[in-house]
């Protein structure tokens, strides 16, 4: 089991009494005459609410009694603790939380077709709705939504399972605006798939110019370019796919380009027909959300409705053609994170309507939920190496979730808290993979 012990020690090592008390202190959190240290505050905030979401102010003030016996503090005060240095701390907790190991690899369990690439960055978002009272803070959709909302945008590796990045923007923010700062943290040789609300094709091009690759869902109402005796004119597509379809044909690809203020970058444009099931489903969708917005949708619109579109500019003879779709769907592992962030995690329990309280039952869901990812890659990595089976994220969360209180009591007793991480990664190893089928 050696190969779990790095996780282990980096996860008692983020808890270690003297860093987070360091940090607690530069933060503005703990001063001299505070009762409540960094520790017990983080604790309760990760741990403790890990295992009761929906927990009060009270039920927190007795969790804090399992990390230390001797502290006496009542509701009130930890109301009052839970302010914005407490905020300011827990963001600084959340940094170090996200510099766990991110170079560790999955290794074997990692599908032989990403080889090449040296990380796979999957981008996309999820909504959090929030107290009305809050919407002139965060800014929700309003409608069938609440008016106050969060959107919290995750990138995270798929081949460690570790998260790299959680920015937080207001729920009516678009994705477009945190594009930018994503692709600076993609590297030469490491791919990007993102979902179709980030697509930008500056943003395209500046991935391509860092020596990056991209896959992305393609939107038709983007213009193509095509190559002709040494220049670029427009490229017909819904011309061709109908030509497409004529053939009875149902997987084609295109080289195609973008053109855009003086830059240009070239790329494959793939291109599968959907079964007609699916395409009838999304028409209908389209149409009920046109009738609300007081029009109809175009017939070009409908028509690529019945096509998935991806645009990459990965080497054909590093991703074929047929596997451009398959590699695609691996962005759907951010969805299952998302479902154990709100299913799991409590992260739609949200308690109270002061803002540096939200924010802080925020901050320590996000902490908790990239420790658990990186113990998960752990197990995930060591189920596969040992039993070549997959480890199922979703009951790795329920798994650890049932234990947090155990987490909780050995958070100061570092030589515990190892021993219980590693006997709980064992036994996550024999009841959390996929083939098990009691629930």
């Amino acid at each position: 089991m050696e190969i779990m012990v790095p996780e282990i020690d980096e996860i008692v090592n983020f808890y270690s009494p003297g860093v987070v008390e360091e940090i607690a202190k530069e933060t503005g959190f703990v001063q001299r005459e505070s009762k409540l240290g960094g520790v017990e505050f983080l604790g309760i905030m990760t741990q403790g609410l890990y295992s009761r979401p929906d927990a009060t102010l009270a039920q927190m003030v007795a969790m804090l009694k399992d990390i230390n016996k001797e502290l006496e503090i009542s509701p009130g005060g930890l109301h009052q603790r839970i302010n914005v240095s407490g905020v300011e701390f827990l963001k600084k907790m959340l940094s170090k939380a996200l510099e766990l190991s991110v170079s560790r690899l999955i290794d074997e369990s990692v599908p032989r077709i990403l080889e090449h690439f040296g990380k796979v960055h999957l981008l996309d978002s999820t909504q959090v709705s929030l107290p009305e009272e809050l919407s002139g803070v965060w800014s929700g959709s309003g409608g069938c939504a609440s008016e106050a909302g969060m959107k919290l945008h995750l990138m995270l590796d798929y081949k460690s399972g570790n998260y790299e990045s959680i920015f937080i923007t207001d729920g009516t923010s678009p994705d477009q605006n945190y594009i930018d700062e994503a692709i600076e943290r993609v590297n030469p040789g490491e791919l990007l798939i993102d979902d179709l609300g980030y697509f930008k094709q500056e943003a395209v091009m500046d991935i391509d110019q860092r020596g990056a690759y991209f896959l992305c869902r393609f939107n038709h109402r983007n213009n193509l370019y095509k190559e002709e005796d040494g220049k670029l004119v427009k490229f017909d597509l819904m011309a061709e796919l109908m030509r497409v379809q004529r053939e009875g044909k149902t997987l084609c690809e295109f080289d195609v380009w973008f053109q855009k203020r003086g830059r240009k970058v070239k790329m494959r444009l793939t291109c599968e027909i959907v079964p007609e099931e699916v395409a009838e489903d999304r028409r209908k969708n389209a149409r009920k959300v046109a009738r609300k917005k007081g029009r109809k949708p175009t017939g070009k619109h409908l028509f690529f409705l019945g096509w998935n579109l991806y645009i990459t500019n990965v080497e054909k003879t590093i991703l074929e053609t047929k596997s451009v779709g398959l590699v695609h769907k691996v962005r759907w592992y951010v969805e299952l994170v998302f479902k154990s962030w709100k299913s799991y995690h409590g992260l739609t329990q949200v308690r109270g309507e002061r803002k540096e309280r939200i924010e802080c039952f925020i901050y320590g869901r996000l902490i908790m939920m990239t420790i658990m990812a990186f113990l998960n890659g752990s197990v995930k990595r060591h189920l596969w190496n040992t039993k070549r089976r997959e480890a199922s994220f979703l009951k790795v969360v329920r798994h650890f979730q049932v234990k947090a209180h155990r987490f909780l009591r050995l958070m100061t007793d570092p030589i515990g808290l190892a021993r219980f991480l590693l006997d709980e990664s064992l036994e996550a190893c024999r009841l959390c993979n996929t083939d098990c089928s009691f629930r």
